[in-house]
């Protein structure tokens, strides 16, 4: 804070050209943390501490590259030993939490910059900041516990619903084996009648031939009946 409040009077909010503020906002992290970070951590940084100046992601990563070479060739005996870090090295911003202990433990130092002219602007900010960051991190929990009752809900009907197809499988296998047991039933009802019709249209055949013959046995009788009358006729009359 005590660098980069002069810097923001220095350096006035240019849409057009963010590169001077951020050049010298990289060289006020460096100097007081002695570490390069990834564009993501100095982006937060400027929200944190430059509401207002967003630069793109290439032209923080371009900076950022120009101040480590910049390091490179003005101090390599005080570089690390391996080299700077890595962007997928950079340590995770502090928690809520964290940050809500070093503002509680920092209280009396922003007390004192308050007192002074032009710091009273930023620690407002900064005490802004914060009571947002506990007002979503309260959103956050309570969405959480809805979130939570949901998904204890969905998992009480997914259970629901995992016995009822259970029970659905079991009614269906018992379906399907009376089904089979009906098919096969009436095969064999099937078969019987169709040997039953067989039988009968073999009968039917046999009576009608036994009737045909008996009819020519009849004929036959009757044909013998006739002729016996007219030879008695015959006879008769001859006498």
């Amino acid at each position: 804070m005590q660098r980069i409040t002069p810097l923001l009077d220095r350096y006035p909010v240019d849409p057009r050209d963010h590169r001077p503020f951020l050049r010298a906002f990289l060289r006020a992290v460096h100097e007081v943390t002695g570490k390069l970070y990834g564009p993501d951590i100095y982006r937060r940084l400027l929200r944190a501490y430059a509401p207002g100046r967003n630069p793109s992601t290439p032209t923080i990563t371009s900076e950022r590259d120009a101040l480590e070479r910049e390091l490179a060739t003005v101090a390599p005996a005080a570089a690390p030993a391996a080299g700077p870090v890595p962007f997928s090295a950079v340590a995770p911003m502090p928690d809520a939490a964290l940050i809500r202990a070093i503002f509680t433990e920092s209280m009396p130092q922003f007390a004192r910059l308050a007192a002074q002219a032009g710091r009273d602007t930023q620690v407002d900010y900064l005490n802004a900041r914060l009571r947002e960051a506990e007002r979503a991190t309260a959103d956050a929990k309570a969405q959480a516990a809805r979130l939570a009752g949901e998904l204890q809900a969905q998992v009480a009907r997914a259970d629901l619903l995992a016995r009822e197809l259970e029970a659905g499988q079991v009614a269906l296998s018992q379906q399907r084996e009376t089904v089979a047991s009906l098919t096969e039933e009436l095969k064999g009802q099937r078969l019987f009648a169709m040997q039953s019709i067989e039988s009968a249209r073999a009968e039917m055949r046999m009576s009608k031939d036994r009737t045909a013959e008996l009819q020519s046995k009849i004929d036959r009788l009757e044909m013998t009946i006739d002729q016996l009358r007219m030879a008695r006729g015959a006879h008769g009359g001859m006498q």
